[in-house]
């Protein structure tokens, strides 16, 4: 059993190994040069050594260029005496590059004088060529250092689409130069909502933070570093909280309002209730193609994220300027009207070269322009998300069952996440109009790195095996068998993952004996209500 998350599509292990060691050479063909640098940076940080770079064949690594090789896939023949790989791409010889990692546990040995790999052929290729993660650092924000953490995570894992969550109600992470109260008002919250939605509980310790675009585009380079491309979501017209506290002509009605510290709720308890963007005001279009503009300097994906979701039609009903902009170009009601919207900004995008992408929610509009990619990931059975695909449309797939990871473990399993299939979600007969998958991470309750990463690991790996391996080359117990031996490398690289243990509890109390006291202080207290856990300690239940 080859130990590599994903699974390659075709593996055969062969007698022998191939040693990587301080006499070593390597070999690239010039298209190939950034992957043979990988490799040598991967040796050195192990090893504490460079393998020498020659310009003959007839070294011991070597990356060659071949056209007939898919563009992200990868052959990589390793015998007693040599290394081959075979790409068409930067992105394949990359990847082949992280398949040698795992063969050859370089992330995990201390300090060895040699790497060494069972000798093997193996033929890769993705199953889809859009492989996503949605990390949301609107609701909290945690950094670059978390962000790059992610980003090496899903290099090593084959990954190559981070879907970055910037705004919402509860947070505006991104510097936009033409309107700087967007930071100066919409990046800083009062508090934030404890522990679940409908808590009344409030930690009133104040919440920021912002990304410079400076910092962005630094971001964005390291990521392009590992074949990995950043797609920037602004949620509007709905979720734009923090942009109307800082700006509050977005609105239909001119409201002020403080940057919510609720995640779901009404404007009394400081949620968002029905404040939305306005979309019969100039002065709204103008905000997000200025907005639009600003990143598209910074992300060149050929995508850009709009949200769409969740939007509220109780304001439009009672604006002038929506009714008005309803009447001027005939629009039925006002799911007609958030089409219009999005129609306008998926033309402007497209004049920057990129497609809009919305959540499923958009396709309540009756026409939405050709180039709009709809994101399937509410929970029910969504025919409109059918019937696009029947029509040639395009598709992303994050089903909240399989691929929301802020979902507790006994509600969305590990082993839920891996078994996606298409045909579970009625979209089987419609491949072609599938870009691919992304998993979500919402973090209205992950206020800490380490919450972020136990709720994401393992997921990431069985996300990564669903984006890239074959449907017929997986199997559940095969996965868990190589994902035991990846343990080790994630507590190496200090991540508080989940414990396979924990991964598909379906009832976590049902082994469980709850007792109404507890000790605390030397007297016992009365448990009649949730614990707020500020930081880490050891509690015994």
């Amino acid at each position: 059993m080859l130990n590599v998350i994903p699974r390659p599509a075709y593996a055969e292990e062969k007698f022998g190994e191939f040693v990587i060691n301080s006499d070593t050479t390597v070999y690239a063909d010039d298209q190939l040069a950034y992957a043979r640098d990988a490799l040598l940076n991967c040796v050195e940080k192990a090893c504490g050594y460079r393998i020498q770079v020659v310009v003959s064949r007839k070294a011991q690594i070597q990356f060659l260029f071949d056209r007939h090789v898919a563009r992200e896939g990868y052959v990589l023949e390793a015998t007693t005496e040599s290394l081959v790989v075979r790409a068409s791409a930067i992105a394949g010889a990359f990847y082949a590059v992280q398949t040698i990692r795992q063969l050859t546990m370089a992330d995990l040995i201390d300090s060895p004088t040699v790497l060494s790999m069972h000798a093997v052929v193996i033929k890769d290729e993705p199953a889809y060529a859009y492989r996503g993660l949605m990390f949301d650092e609107a609701r909290y924000f945690h950094g670059a250092d978390t962000v790059k953490t992610i980003l090496d995570m899903m290099a090593f894992h084959k990954l190559n689409v981070l879907h970055w969550h910037l705004t919402d109600n509860e947070g505006w992470r991104v510097e936009i130069k033409k309107y700087p109260k967007l930071t100066e008002v919409g990046a800083y919250r009062k508090g934030s909502q404890y522990l679940a939605w409908g808590n009344k509980s409030i930690d009133k310790t104040p919440h920021e933070g912002f990304y410079t675009q400076k910092e962005l585009k630094e971001i964005v380079a390291y990521a392009a570093r590992l074949n990995i491309m950043i797609v920037p979501e602004i949620d509007m017209p709905a979720h734009l909280g923090a942009a109307i506290a800082a700006y509050p002509e977005l609105s239909c009605r001119n409201v002020h309002i403080d940057v919510p510290i609720i995640h779901g709720g009404t404007p009394e308890n400081n949620g968002i209730g029905d404040v939305i963007g306005c979309a019969g005001k100039e002065f709204t279009y103008r905000f997000i193609y200025d907005v639009i503009d600003e990143l598209s300097a910074i992300f060149p994906a050929p995508y850009f994220h709009i949200g769409g979701d969740e939007a509220p039609k109780g304001e439009w009903k009672k604006c002038p300027y929506c009714q008005e902009t309803m009447r001027k170009y005939g629009l039925e009601n006002e799911e007609q009207l958030q089409g219009y919207m999005n129609n306008k900004i998926a033309v402007y995008l497209k004049r920057k070269g990129k497609r809009l992408i919305g959540w499923n929610e958009i396709l309540t509009a009756k026409k939405l322009d050709n180039s709009v990619i709809a994101q399937y990931w509410t929970y029910r059975r969504d025919p409109r998300v059918e019937n696009y695909l029947m029509s040639g449309r395009d598709v992303i797939v994050s089903k909240h069952q399989a691929f929301y990871f802020d979902m507790p473990y006994a509600q969305n399993s590990l082993r839920t996440t891996y078994e996606f299939t298409l045909d579970k979600y009625n979209i089987g007969a419609y491949p072609a109009g599938i870009l691919g998958v992304e998993g979500a991470l919402w973090t209205e309750w992950m206020p800490t790195e380490e919450r972020v990463e136990y709720q994401l690991f393992p997921r990431m790996e069985a996300l990564a095996e669903v984006a890239w391996t074959p449907e017929s080359e997986r199997n559940y117990k095969d996965f868990i068998a190589r994902l035991k031996k990846f343990m080790p490398i994630l507590e190496k690289a200090r991540i508080e993952y989940c414990p396979l243990s924990m991964v598909n509890v379906r009832n976590p109390f049902k082994r469980l004996k709850i007792i109404k006291t507890f000790q605390h202080k030397n007297a016992h207290v009365e448990y009649n209500r949730a614990m707020v856990i500020k930081k880490r300690r050891r509690y015994r239940v």
